[in-house]
């Protein structure tokens, strides 16, 4: 079963039992603020679009949904060690490679204190050093699972006010 594979602040992850019994009977689902995608993975949609209006996490999704297993080669040669997470965290999404930067992502999101995603004004990440002993920032099998539901790629950087115009085919 595929689940998050990212932590993210205001998840739902704790309260699916909850939800699950509200969830409506549908078709296509729409989701603009996809975050960790708690409620993404539990309903495991075959006809979805999930959006976000963060280009970092979007990039991940694309690339976890297209090159998963570049992503996790890239993750597996990573370390847990706070001089590594700041230089880490010093790298900039605009220059590096799509695959680097999802990786990057994930890396920051399972190393960093809580989970947090947070930019400055600047745009820079700038969560400090989680402390975490053993963070399972790698998750092969949650990585390759989400790439398998991820696989329609109908994953788009955008502003909700815009996906009214967007409908699922």
């Amino acid at each position: 079963m595929s689940s998050p594979f990212l932590k993210w602040a205001g998840g739902k992850t704790q309260l699916l039992p909850t939800l699950r019994k509200l969830y409506p009977n549908f078709s296509k689902y729409y989701e603009p603020f996809i975050g960790g995608g708690a409620v993404f993975f539990d309903l495991k949609p075959k006809q979805y679009l999930i959006s976000d209006s963060n280009p970092e996490l979007i990039n991940v999704y694309k690339m976890v949904a297209t090159k998963a297993d570049l992503v996790i080669q890239k993750l597996s040669k990573m370390q847990n060690t706070e001089s590594y997470f700041y230089s880490i965290r010093s790298e900039t999404f605009e220059n590096l490679s799509n695959i680097e930067a999802a990786a990057r992502t994930i890396y920051l999101n399972r190393t960093c204190f809580n989970g947090l995603y947070r930019v400055n004004k600047k745009g820079h990440f700038n969560v400090p050093y989680g402390k975490y002993k053993n963070p399972n920032f790698v998750q092969e099998n949650k990585l390759q699972l989400a790439s398998k539901l991820l696989k329609s790629r109908s994953i788009k950087c955008m502003p909700f006010e815009k996906l009214k115009d967007i409908n699922i085919t």
